[in-house]
């Protein structure tokens, strides 16, 4: 991924287009990536580098595609992914059913983390940070990664 950490307030256009940071901006042009992958996830516009989305996708190469969880998972979030270019500008331009499904309007939140961009409406990410924060004070610390098979049984 570009391995850039940054969090900003952003306005769509009239288009839905939504001006990237500089600094993601620039790590998308040292990187050669003229496009991201969106999905809507959790009730926000979710964005990768079509190598990172990739990724993500081959991670279900061995599942069954055929049973129900599989299913929902590419019905329910894969379903909603689409390719779009970033612009001359730095612009991406979410298309209108994501930006219904996200409840993006004109005011919205961007932040990178980990391998993804996630753009919020900015109501709904006061929100979900709010509640992120309790939960995250309530736990004391960070989640803990899953063992590998076979280790701690």
């Amino acid at each position: 991924m570009l391995h850039v950490r940054t969090h900003t307030t952003g306005r769509l256009d009239d288009k839905g287009r939504l001006s990237l940071p500089s600094r993601l901006r620039s790590a998308l042009d040292t990187h050669r990536v003229g496009s991201l992958v969106l999905v809507c996830v959790q009730g926000a516009v979710w964005a990768w580098t079509p190598e990172d989305f990739a990724r993500i996708e081959s991670r279900l190469d061995p599942v069954d595609p055929f049973a129900m969880e599989s299913l929902d998972f590419t019905h329910g979030i894969l379903a909603t992914a689409d390719e779009v270019d970033v612009d001359k500008s730095g612009r991406v331009r979410i298309p209108p059913e994501l930006r219904a499904l996200a409840g993006l309007d004109k005011e919205v939140r961007l932040f990178s983390v980990l391998d993804r961009i996630e753009i919020w409406d900015a109501d709904r990410w006061q929100a979900r940070f709010d509640a992120a924060r309790e939960a995250a004070a309530a736990r004391g610390g960070m989640p803990r990664a899953p063992e590998p098979a076979g280790e701690g049984a």
